[in-house]
Parts: C-alpha cells; sequence; structure tokens
C-alpha cells in the first residue's frame, strides 16, 4: 500500500528507471533481513519480538540495555509508521472531494486481499489509461527533481522500497499464538517476502507505465495527493474516488494492524517499567486489552502526523524516521546474533553456515539504508534568494523553505536516543532488568554455553 502514496517521491528522485532498478535490489538486500530474523525467530518463537530477542541475545550482561534500547527504537519506528499510514489514508479521503474541483469532473487473508485489491486497482487504471509507456523507455526514464546530483538522488530513492519492507516481524509478535510457531513464524516472514516484491513490482511497472514524463514535476510537487492525478489521467473522476475509497479501507486496515502491535510493544515495554508512566500504563481492562497504551499511542501518533500538513517534506520524514526506528530495532538483535554465533541456540529454521555472512550483509544493507534515509530530500538553492538588484539577499524566505524543506528525521532519531539514553544514565540503569526471560527452546542444549535467565 505504502507503494502509491510515496510514488511522487521516487518520481522526483530517480524516475521510473530509479523506482524499477532500485526496488529488486532493496527486495534482495530485505530478504537478507528477513531471512535472519526468520532464524532468530525460529529460536525464539515467542511474542516478545525484537525487544525479546535483544534481551535474549545479549547475555545477562547486557540484556537490560541493549533490550532498552531496542525497545525505544521499536517504539519510534511504529510510531513513525502508523502516523504516515494514518496520513495517507486521511489523503486518500480528502482526495474524494478535492478531485470533484478537476474539471474532468494468503488465500483468504488480509494481505491476499490487499494485495489483489490493490492489483486490481492497478490493473484497471493500466488498461484505462491512454498513455502507455513502453518498458524500454520506462528503463531509461530518469527524473531528478531534488535539486541534488544525480547520485544523491539515486540513493534517497530508496525510501520507497525501504518503507515498504518493514513490519514483516509482526510474524513474531503473534508467534506464541500459533501451532509449530517456530516453523510458522519463518514461513509467514518468507510469504510477506515474496507477497511484497511481486505486488509492489507489478504496481510500480503499470502506473508508471501511465504517467507520461511531463507529468513527473506536478504529481512531485503535489505529493501524495498527486495519485489522484494519476487516476484523473486514466478513468474517470468517478472511478478514481472508488479507487481512493477502496485504498482508503486498506489504509485503516493497515493501521489497525500497526496500532495493536504497537499497543502490544508499549504495554510489554511499560510491564518492565521502561516508559514514562508506566504503572499507569501496564494496565488491562476487563477484557483483557492495554486501552490505556492504546489511547496513548494514538494521541503520539496523532500529533507526529500533524507536520505532515505543512510540507510534504514533513511526510517524507515521517516515513523516514519510521524506517529508520524499526531498521535499527531490526539491526541489533541481527548483530547480536553474529557477534555472539557461538551461543545462539539453533531452531528448526537454520541457515547453518551461512548464518553469518547473510547476518553481516544485513547489517550493512540496515546500516546503509537509516544514514540514506536522514539525507536531506529537498535542495533549497541560495542563489533563488537574491532580490531584483543581485545584492540583497531575502533571509527571511531563505529560512523558512530551508526549514520546510529540511529533513527532520535525524533530528527525531537522535532526539528519542539522547532522551531515552538520559533516562537510562539517570536512574534506569539501575532497577531496569529488561523482559522476563523464562522461555527455554526445547532444541537448546546445555553444552551450548547459553545461558537463560530466570525470572
Amino acid at each position: 500500500m505504502s507503494v502509491l502514496p510515496l510514488i511522487y517521491l521516487g518520481l522526483g528522485a530517480g524516475g521510473p528507471q530509479g523506482m524499477l532498478i532500485t526496488w529488486p535490489i532493496i527486495s534482495i538486500l530485505s530478504a537478507f533481513v528477513a531471512a535472519s530474523m526468520s532464524e532468530i525467530v525460529s529460536s525464539y518463537p515467542t511474542s516478545g519480538g525484537l525487544y525479546y530477542w535483544s534481551a535474549s541475545l545479549s547475555g545477562p550482561k547486557w540484556a537490560p540495555y541493549i533490550s532498552y534500547m531496542t525497545g525505544y527504537f521499536n517504539f519510534l519506528g511504529l510510531s513513525g509508521l502508523c502516523s504516515g499510514t494514518a496520513f495517507a489514508f486521511g489523503q486518500f479521503f480528502v482526495n474524494c472531494f478535492t478531485a470533484q474541483e478537476n474539471p474532468l469532473f494468503e488465500s483468504g487473508t488480509m494481505i491476499s486481499k490487499g494485495i489483489t485489491v490493490v492489483a486490481g486497482i492497478v490493473g484497471l487504471v493500466f488498461s484505462a489509461s491512454p498513455t502507455k509507456i513502453p518498458p524500454s523507455e520506462m528503463f531509461q526514464s530518469w527524473s531528478n527533481l531534488t535539486g541534488y546530483p544525480d547520485a544523491w538522488a539515486a540513493t534517497i530513492s530508496v525510501l520507497l522500497a525501504c518503507l515498504t519492507y518493514t513490519g514483516y516481524d509482526s510474524a513474531a509478535h503473534l508467534a506464541e499464538e500459533t501451532k509449530n510457531p517456530a516453523i510458522q513464524g519463518p514461513r509467514s516472514i518468507g510469504y510477506a517476502m515474496v507477497g511484497t516484491f511481486i505486488s509492489g513490482y507489478f504496481a510500480l511497472f503499470f502506473i508508471l507505465s501511465t504517467i507520461d514524463p511531463s507529468q513527473f514535476g506536478t504529481i512531485y510537487d503535489d505529493g501524495s495527493y498527486g495519485l489522484m492525478d494519476i487516476f484523473l489521467n486514466s478513468v474517470s473522476l468517478n472511478t478514481a474516488i472508488f479507487f481512493n475509497a477502496i485504498l482508503m479501507v486498506i489504509a485503516i486496515t493497515n493501521m489497525f494492524g500497526i496500532i495493536v502491535t504497537h499497543a502490544r510493544m508499549t504495554f510489554a515495554f511499560s510491564r518492565d517499567g521502561a516508559l514514562p508512566g508506566s504503572s499507569w500504563l501496564h494496565h488491562l481492562n476487563p477484557r483483557q486489552v492495554p486501552l490505556r497504551a492504546t489511547y496513548v499511542i494514538v494521541i503520539i501518533d496523532g500529533i507526529i502526523l500533524l507536520p505532515s500538513l505543512y510540507s510534504n517534506t514533513m511526510y517524507a520524514a515521517i516515513n523516514s524516521f519510521g524506517v529508520i526506528g524499526i531498521y535499527l530495532a531490526y539491526l541489533l538483535p541481527i548483530l547480536l546474533r553474529v557477534i555472539r554465533n557461538d551461543k545462539f541456540p539453533r531452531g528448526p529454521f537454520s541457515l547453518g553456515q551461512y548464518g553469518v555472512p547473510v547476518g553481516i550483509v544485513a547489517i550493512l544493507f540496515l546500516t546503509f539504508s537509516s544514514i540514506a534515509l536522514v539525507l536531506p530530500t529537498v535542495y533549497t538553492d541560495p542563489s533563488q534568494y537574491f532580490l531584483a538588484d543581485n545584492i540583497t539577499f531575502d533571509y527571511d524566505s531563505f529560512v523558512t523553505d530551508y526549514l520546510t524543506n529540511f529533513n527532520w528525521a535525524p533530528v527525531v532519531v537522535v532526539g528519542v536516543f539522547t532522551i531515552a539514553q538520559f533516562f537510562w544514565s539517570l536512574s534506569a540503569r539501575k532497577w531496569f532488568k529488561g523482559p522476563p526471560i523464562d522461555v527455554k527452546t526445547h532444541w537448546e542444549k546445555p553444552s551450548d554455553g547459553f545461558e537463560v535467565a530466570k525470572e
């Protein structure tokens, strides 16, 4: 679903050529991450997920600190992803009304249904569009509207694909609630990866084939509202509104899933006392639902999405720090799995001798992506702010536009890390013990030398 709202970003940073080449590359590299995570979930098939994995893999000495930071990065990432999805939902909703000003006036699962619906919409748009760009032309159609060099644009263009390849760790959060979780967890991650690659590339290829290069600038300037421009160039007004309504349903369904995951993670994190107000947050209503945690994250995510109303760059930044937070939360347990290879218990799904090399590739990719996503996405050219005399510099306008175009993702990520580190140094290090590790996998042997902490 994230492919369509963010397609404007790809048109401005790489164009069709950049997106069609970047997608399979990011897909392959993401597969290394998924493989490493599948191996970990097979060894630790518990609902604690990333937070629990970091504590289990880091050993007794470092478990509290590593799990603490993993939890905060995960919280940050889920907040960004939920806010970005919520804003996309809002834009789909608004598109249904603003468009009227245009003169043209696994089979059965929600994942498979969502893929089917998106594929259907893409197919209809492609079939109805009078514009049909041949593949040979699309693979040569480069576009750079960022103001930065082409190499820079190619680097930041990874956001669209990276944002799409998030959340497949959700299989871990529900692992304990399935039969044979050590097998079903990795299998679910694999299905998610394959489905995302096929449906995402399908959507990109056929949607891009309906966009005339002369429209790239307009769609890029319109941001994610530009999706309606694409629809209106291919189908009637009412059909375009109908497509947006369907995407609204998909977006809100995605939000439900993210909020459930976020609430579970927040409840678990507060249970161990890691969040401010943990004693209040760690509460279940009579139906055993963490209602307080849910309300708090909805308020936080609602506040986070507000800057998106100010500029498209803000929207991209929210998605960027969401991806960075999730990727850092992925990186820590994978890094620990590589470093403590001799202590890692093998589950039914094991990469064997390839576990460490695959993990290293995953670490390098997650590191590169996290760096790429903090880079500025729009250049504010100072030479454009000299007045008619070519001497007087319009400082106020330059600062306003610079701050509007500034990528705030690194500020948010560093800010959250600084706050978490401050509270850790101030008091959390004295009492925070991390999640209770009381699950011993049946394939683990004492001879492995792997210590399992008890409550």
